[in-house]
């Protein structure tokens, strides 16, 4: 069963949209651009950090100057449906070192799965040392970024008009 959202309001909406775009961005700025007090926007952000909206602050880090500037997002169909080979599978990707993000998806692939590289060269030994020991696995279709075009951000469309 999904959570309910929490009734946020214009002013949530801003300061959510404020940190979304700078997680390090001081209360004296946020006063600033928001147009309320210091104090007002540090209760509002408590607030939204206590109701689990806002779940934590990290850095964004240039995986390109971290050397793993090559992201795979393959696609998994396993032969199987039943709890027992997904959980297996799961339970599996979890402890894949080079594996990023694992999603169980609906329609023709069972699971999109992220990978972080150095290379090509590396991702070959990430799929022969990780990829192609997990359990249940039938077809495999590995797709290269070449360009990341969005970055992740909270989607405009999603913020109502009063709090943009």
């Amino acid at each position: 069963m999904q959570e309910s959202p929490p009734s946020l309001d214009a002013l949530d909406w801003q300061l959510l949209g404020q940190l979304s775009r700078n997680g390090r961005i001081t209360q004296n700025a946020l006063s600033e651009t928001i147009g309320r007090s210091p104090t007002a926007i540090a209760r509002r952000q408590t607030a939204l950090e206590e109701a689990g909206v806002i779940a934590g602050y990290e850095a964004k880090l240039d995986l390109r100057r971290l050397g793993h500037g090559t992201i795979v997002h393959i696609k998994i169909a396993l032969g199987s449906q039943r709890a027992e080979v997904l959980e297996a599978f799961e339970r599996a990707v979890v402890d894949c070192p080079s594996v990023v993000r694992c999603d169980l998806m609906s329609g023709t692939d069972d699971y999109l799965v992220t990978v972080l590289a150095r290379s090509l060269d590396h991702f070959a030994e990430i799929h022969r040392a990780e990829l192609s020991h997990l359990p249940g696995v039938v077809r495999m279709e590995s797709g290269f970024v070449l360009r990341e075009v969005v970055k992740p951000r909270l989607p405009p469309a999603l913020i109502p008009a009063t709090g943009r």
